[in-house]
């Protein structure tokens, strides 16, 4: 396991991160899902008001810890191409958060628009976090 740890390309884990925190910033802008994101979640702009910069902090670690898990599991599968860390890191997001995620949802009567914004982030952030994780690994 310690050999795992010190095979993995940390660099390629922060790049991927700092990827995957950008394109929620653009996700959940105005250019993208904003506005029926708020009103899915009966939510205004005075709502919202200016977020405690903690939860960016708090997002970026836990998202440097799914991205630092993807690598881990790519270097024990031998996967270094771009082409296998896209279809693993689809794989992840897409077999593995976005359906129990959506078990979840079921269960919490998350509406489905919701469910596919707030999870479909995630399954296009491990994509390309698979993406540089293939191409770097």
């Amino acid at each position: 396991m310690e050999d795992l740890l010190f095979s993995v390309n940390w660099l390629a884990v922060l790049t991927a991160t700092l990827l995957y925190f950008i394109l929620g910033a653009l996700w959940y802008s105005p250019v993208l899902f904003a506005s029926i994101w708020m009103k899915l979640r009966n939510l205004n702009e005075e709502d919202i008001g200016d977020p405690n910069p903690v939860i960016f902090l708090y997002s970026f670690l836990l998202q440097f810890i799914a991205v630092a898990s993807l690598a881990i599991f790519f270097t024990g599968m031998n996967i270094h191409t771009p082409v296998h860390g896209i279809i693993a890191g689809f794989g992840a997001g897409a077999g593995i958060l976005f359906t129990l995620a959506g078990t979840t949802g079921i269960f919490s009567d998350t509406p489905i628009k919701l469910h596919f914004i707030d999870n479909g982030y995630h399954v296009i952030g491990l994509t390309l976090s698979g993406l540089i994780l293939g191409w770097w690994v």
